[in-house]
């Protein structure tokens, strides 16, 4: 009957450690609720062009394929690539009690998730994910977005790996034309040294 009540006082812990509040990130100025988006990815565009990355892009239009290798030291195309990510600022003051806040730790791995969910149909973006290491570093970022009308209908899905990957998906079908459907996807890695 001990092991019972040991068991379940270790199991509640873990509940609490489990399901802890979203921690506070130093680096946050105080007066934002949420992550600063923009100004990490200005630092991931700084961390691109400096590393000395190739950038191996695959551009699909409508069903057609096209490739290219792009060196991460052209600050233009890292900028065109993290652009969309950079737009993403829910410390808008239009956009500040727009989103639910939820948080997942993982106490063995110190890795933690955050949850920007929209509590509107229409706000823009709908959706961000961020997986964050135990330094609290972010290492991937998904974002979607979903809009709707009579005449119009767009999806959006983000997705940035750190350092490994950066896929732009886009939809859109507007009233009598056919729907079109891009996605980008960018392979990271390093320069081959020989």
């Amino acid at each position: 009957m001990k092991h019972y009540r040991y068991v379940t006082v270790l199991l509640t812990i873990l509940g609490f450690i489990a399901c802890n509040p979203d921690q506070e990130n130093p680096n946050r100025p105080a007066n934002d609720k949420f992550e600063q988006l923009p100004a990490y990815f200005n630092g991931e565009k700084a961390h691109i062009r400096a590393s000395g990355f190739n950038l191996y892009k695959t551009v699909v239009l409508n069903g057609q394929k096209d490739s290219i290798t792009i060196s991460g030291s052209d600050s233009t195309a890292v900028q065109d690539l993290l652009k969309p990510f950079s737009d993403m600022d829910l410390n808008k003051p239009s956009l500040r009690d727009e989103y639910d806040t939820s948080s997942l730790y993982d106490p063995f791995s110190g890795r933690r998730s955050v949850i920007y969910k929209s509590k509107g149909k229409q706000t823009y973006p709908s959706e961000i994910t961020m997986e964050l290491d135990k330094n609290g570093t972010i290492q991937q970022v998904n974002i979607h977005a979903y809009t709707r009308n009579m005449v119009y209908e767009y999806r959006q899905d983000l997705l940035y790996q750190r350092d490994k990957m950066v896929r732009i998906t886009t939809w859109q079908k507007i009233a009598f034309l056919a729907p079109k459907e891009l996605e980008i996807s960018v392979m990271i890695a390093p320069k081959n040294r020989m």
